[in-house]
């Protein structure tokens, strides 16, 4: 059995019980008595003297009684015999919750609400809603580990899976309650107690940003009534290289094209926000890569020339390729894989003087390493000792008729490897579009994504400015392993903040809720009753002692 309060903050009124009691003091005090001769008024003080100043009676329990009934029936208190039921609370973590409104920062203000109802008891769960649904809390009741965790939230994601975070929720706590903070509107076909803290934020932000060949495409956005100017600056390596002045259509989208010198590199495009911008996270995005180095320890022609045709690559040729630090790509030819360190790795075979001759007559058309890579009646020059197999670490890309392979792959946490059975100057591969565009799908998967989405999970040890990081939460340059990328908002629907809308804030309550009001008694209307019995008694009590009827005490 618990006892709680719809309405807690009339509990105030109890404060009123102290003015009751120094009103009746001061009452007691100034008590006119009447006398028939002056000797009498030594022998009246004498008597006041000797008795107690404030003396309590019937009348002065029978008020205190109806303000403290009076105020505990304002604050309408359930009792429940159930106990309090478990509760999950799911916490929008996208990036407008960030947002800064006329009454405070969203997320701020679900933290308020938050820690109000932790002091109604029970056991509580929290749930991340951002790019994916995470617990960061379980159920418990320790209110310490609760605040931790909510404490811990920074809104800063792309979107927020609301659909997976309320699936999730009901997994978790399918008897108890479920509520969901968020300044999103209420999702259709989802019972669920809804927290809106949707403000009045107005917001600029940059909603695309990509380099192309020698240029720079930027999209800003606005959520205002009323057109904006803004500037827009283009920055490389910190330095401004373009500058031009945006006029945003009232709740619009402006443009930009802007000519680079480079299209090598890191860029930032940056808005001078007005003061009133309520959002700082679409302020500024990155767009760009950082040239993949690669090192080859034995250097072909037809190599050099693949390696020459692929855009924001470097490389170099030294007999050390194998041990070189900093190298994001090592290309080696002869070597055995199970002596490969860390790192991405294309072997070639070393030629063989003995090498077989064979025709290339199958291979995987639909994996990304092949696409657009033709390797129709390709003739390749095996060494009879090659062995090469598919088992559960490595998959055969390309194979023979007799289903020799002659292109694998090996993917693991720490190293990725693409190893072909043949030399490339014992294979016509060279002389067809297949070599080049190979090499070119091999670099490309080695040099992976260069963007990150804000707000997605970094493995361990990965840092921004020197400083480790365990998730993409500002925009700027994260180091991966040994990897750059750039995380950005770039989002419309984000940067475009959900406003209030008029009407009320919670949606209808799951039927766990209702099944546990059918637990809950209300006693509001009791108190009422007994407060208002105490007020006709003290009335009556104070009417017949003016009437003489009650001597008084």
């Amino acid at each position: 059995m618990s006892l709680s309060f719809l309405a807690p903050n009339f509990l105030w009124l109890l404060l009123g019980i102290p003015l009751v009691i120094l009103l009746h003091f001061v009452r007691a005090r100034k008590r006119r008595q009447d006398v028939s001769a002056i000797f009498l008024w030594r022998r009246a003080r004498e008597l006041a003297n000797a008795q107690q100043r404030f003396a309590p009676s019937w009348l002065l329990l029978l008020q205190i009684v109806f303000v403290a009934l009076a105020s505990l029936a304002l604050s309408q208190p359930n009792l429940s015999f159930r106990g309090p039921p478990d509760r999950v609370f799911v916490i929008d973590a996208s990036a407008s919750m960030a947002a800064r409104d006329s009454d405070g920062v969203r997320i701020d203000k679900v933290k308020r609400q938050v820690e109000t109802m932790l002091n109604q008891g029970g056991r509580v769960a929290m749930i991340r809603a951002g790019l994916d649904a995470t617990i960061i809390q379980s159920l418990t009741s320790d209110r310490g580990d609760l605040r931790r965790a909510l404490g811990s939230l920074v809104p800063s994601d792309r979107g927020a899976d609301l659909e997976r975070a309320l699936e999730l929720a009901l997994a978790l706590n399918p008897e108890g309650e479920v509520h969901l903070f968020t300044d999103q509107p209420p999702l259709p076909g989802r019972i669920v107690t809804y927290h809106l803290v949707a403000g009045d934020g107005q917001n600029l932000g940059i909603s695309t940003f990509d380099i192309g060949i020698q240029q720079a495409y930027v999209a800003v956005v606005s959520n205002s009534p009323r057109p904006q100017q803004v500037t827009l600056e283009i920055l490389h390596q910190g330095r401004p290289v373009a500058q031009t002045v945006l006029l945003v259509p009232a709740g619009g989208q402006a443009n930009a094209t802007f000519p680079l010198q480079s299209g090598s590199g890191i860029y930032e495009a940056r808005l001078q926000a007005p003061d009133w911008d309520a959002l700082e996270l679409d302020n500024s995005a990155f767009a760009g890569s950082q040239d993949l180095r690669v090192v080859v320890d034995n250097l072909s022609v037809p190599l050099a020339r693949a390696l020459d045709a692929i855009p924001r690559l470097s490389w170099r040729v030294t007999s050390l390729a194998a041990g070189v630090t900093g190298a994001d790509v090592r290309i080696l030819t002869g070597a055995d894989p199970g002596t490969l360190g860390p790192g991405s790795y294309l072997l070639f075979a070393a030629p063989s003087e003995e090498a077989e001759f064979f025709t290339v007559r199958d291979w995987d058309q639909s994996d990304p390493l092949l696409r657009f890579v033709d390797l129709r009646e390709t003739v390749v020059g095996l060494d009879p000792s090659w062995q090469g197999s598919e088992d559960d670490d490595w998959e055969v890309l390309a194979r023979t008729a007799d289903l020799t392979p002659v292109l694998r792959r090996l993917d693991t946490s720490e190293l990725h490897v693409v190893q072909a059975a043949f030399h490339p100057s014992q294979t016509d591969m060279v002389f067809r579009p297949a070599f080049p565009a190979l090499i070119t799908n091999i670099l490309r998967e080695f040099r992976g994504e260069d963007r990150l989405p804000l707000g997605s999970p970094l493995p361990a040890g990965s840092t921004r400015q020197g400083e480790e990081v365990e998730r993409a939460t500002v925009p700027g340059i994260y180091t991966v392993g040994n990897r750059g990328y750039s995380a950005s908002l770039l989002s419309a629907v984000e940067s475009r903040l959900p406003i209030a809308v008029e009407g009320g804030e919670r949606a209808p309550e799951n039927e766990s809720v209702r099944e546990a009001q059918r637990y809950q008694r209300s006693v509001a209307l009791w108190l009422i009753v007994a407060a208002l019995a105490a007020l006709i008694a003290e009335w009556l009590l104070w009417s017949r002692a003016r009437g003489g009827w009650v001597s008084r005490q």
